[in-house]
């Protein structure tokens, strides 16, 4: 519950401080593998990573209840749609919420994103992911490659040209 509390507490004093903008990407300094996600859908369905190897990745932390979360969700939606034809995806790793307060969220917002459930928080913990919304650019061979704290303009172009760079790679066989 006091890790709940910090990540409201952070969520909140980053809606303060910076309004949803263009984020600075930060170069991962962590290990270089992205930590395995293997979680449910919202319908209950598995879902792993290691299913879209091959593809760009946004991992992005998020909850209902993070305004900054909330306020860049659209961003994400249409960069998913702009680039999903290039090889990209957005992948939308939920907090500890239900399935019924998900899709009630998915719903409002129009989404298509796909959402898993990090029910226990364990994956955001396993990503680092302290302060919410927590993104995570992962290359093609599943390597992490940059992290971005905070709300954000996904459609930026500054976000956008680094994307495409990494799109732009193939992966090594």
């Amino acid at each position: 519950m006091q890790s709940r509390r910090a990540l409201v507490l952070g969520a909140t004093l980053a809606a303060l401080v910076s309004p949803v903008h263009a984020a600075e990407v930060k170069p991962w300094k962590g290990k270089r593998a992205a930590p395995p996600i293997e979680l449910l859908n919202v319908d209950g369905t598995p879902f792993s990573l290691q299913q879209l190897r091959g593809k760009v990745v946004l991992v992005n932390f998020w909850a209902t209840w993070c305004e900054p979360c909330v306020t860049e969700m659209p961003s994400l939606q249409r960069l998913r749609e702009q680039l999903t034809a290039d090889g990209f995806e957005v992948l939308a790793v939920n907090y500890q919420e239900g399935p019924a307060r998900i899709n009630s969220f998915v719903q409002k917002m129009n989404l298509t994103v796909p959402i898993v459930r990090d029910t226990d928080g364990s994956v955001a913990r396993a990503w680092g992911a302290r302060f919410f919304p927590a993104s995570y650019l992962v290359d093609r061979d599943s390597h992490v490659r940059y992290s971005i704290s905070g709300g954000t303009d996904w459609t930026s172009p500054p976000l956008v040209s680094t994307i495409r760079a990494l799109l732009a790679s193939q992966p090594s066989r």
